[in-house]
């Protein structure tokens, strides 16, 4: 979507002195600012502490979305505008009676690790369609471990896709010999 933009004029706001800032200690005695302040062994405690906290996450708080995966030969993962796109691709060649399904994910962390991974293997490939230079392709690279290829189709730089363009690249990548 677009709308018009209208910019006003910037008037820069009168700020009370900050005596905190580090800009080099010229004249004046050296500040410090800390972020954190931990003894011996506390960081290791608190790391672990996080660790189990996003263990928890990857069990309980992973969102994501199906469409047609338990045949598929070839499985698109998309998120985004990217995905709905896809979705239109995926459902034509389903109807064209290729065996390809479709893996949204709701949420980039926790990321579908586990959903990938019973995914894998079987002689199943991947696709990863974004609308970048690859962002979330590594991690599901990451996730399958080798166990079935992973493929990219991505447009960088705000170009959007139709599902037209979609559909001939998931049927090329569908159709591909390894």
């Amino acid at each position: 979507m677009m709308e018009p933009f209208h910019p006003t004029k910037y008037k820069k706001p009168k700020l009370p002195k900050k005596n905190w800032v580090l800009d080099g200690a010229k004249g004046r005695k050296p500040r410090v600012i800390r972020s954190l302040c931990m003894g011996q062994g506390e960081l290791e405690q608190r790391n672990n502490i996080l660790q189990k906290k996003y263990d928890l996450l990857k069990k309980k708080e992973v969102m994501f979305d199906e469409y047609d995966t338990k045949d598929a030969k070839l499985v698109v993962i998309a998120f985004g505008i990217a995905a709905r796109i896809a979705l239109s691709a995926v459902k034509e060649l389903r109807r064209d009676g290729k065996k390809v399904g479709l893996l949204r994910p709701v949420t980039l962390f926790p990321f579908p690790e586990r959903q990938l991974v019973s995914l894998s293997g079987k002689g199943r490939r991947f696709i990863v369609v974004e609308m970048n230079a690859g962002q979330m392709v590594e991690d599901v690279r990451l996730a399958v471990n080798g166990k079935s290829e992973v493929l990219f189709y991505g447009r960088p730089g705000g170009a959007v896709f139709n599902p037209e363009e979609l559909y001939s690249k998931i049927k090329a990548a569908y159709n591909k010999k390894t």
